[in-house]
């Protein structure tokens, strides 16, 4: 956990203040997970103990203590928070909650063979996620985010 935090820089986020910089440094930490299980899944070895580890800072940042740094309207300063988000807060709540699933999904996954496939659709549970090649969970997962940031984040 150490690891993937000090690769965070300093400066991101330097001007944001409160709950908008927790949930932004939030944000860096869930990124760092998903590319170091990235490097992993693409890995010609993958390493099932470095996955586990970065799903686990996935799975604990996700969920409600994502929701936990978006209180009502939290948009001021260098936010890149959308106003839909409480405006839909339901389908903001599921994708925060299916990204905690998610990511201890690749926790049981971990040690699962990359298929090198597309995922096929599969129901959004934790017994569906733990049998997948950990690639195609990992797929799921960045789909899960790339979903939040299109609905939710404001253009860079």
């Amino acid at each position: 956990m150490a690891l993937l935090t000090a690769a965070i820089p300093a400066q991101a986020h330097d001007k944001a203040t409160g709950v908008v910089k927790e949930r932004m440094d939030g944000m860096v930490m869930l990124a760092g997970s998903m590319k170091a299980i990235a490097r992993q899944v693409k890995s010609k070895n993958p390493d099932p103990d470095a996955i586990a580890v970065a799903a686990q800072a996935l799975r604990d940042h996700a969920g409600a203590a994502m929701l936990e740094g978006f209180p009502e309207d939290s948009i001021d300063g260098p936010s890149e928070a959308r106003p839909e988000i409480w405006q839909d807060w339901a389908r903001f709540s599921e994708l925060a909650e299916r990204l905690a699933l998610q990511g201890e999904g690749l926790i049981l996954a971990a040690a699962n063979p990359p298929s090198g496939q597309t995922p096929a659709a599969v129901p959004h549970n934790l017994k569906s996620y733990a049998v997948l090649p950990v690639d195609e969970l990992f797929t799921l997962t960045a789909k899960t985010c790339a979903a939040c940031h299109q609905d939710f984040r404001l253009k860079k």
